[in-house]
């Protein structure tokens, strides 16, 4: 089991981002964040919790 980490672009004006938690073998979504105001604020939340998991990687899909 992949698990991968994604920063994702909301349909939010005024919160943007998000990051979800996905199993690439099957593309299930295992979990969904709040949405932020800042890209930073998401990718260091998805660190935050990647850092407690054992495997992943984090990959920004915002095309910026």
């Amino acid at each position: 089991m992949a698990i991968e980490y994604q920063i994702l672009k909301s349909s939010s004006a005024t919160q943007p981002y998000y990051w979800r938690v996905v199993e690439t073998g099957n593309n299930s979504v295992l979990a969904t964040s709040e949405t932020y105001v800042r890209k930073q604020s998401a990718i260091d939340s998805a660190y935050s919790v990647k850092n407690g998991s054992a495997t992943g990687g984090i990959f920004d899909y915002t095309a910026e």
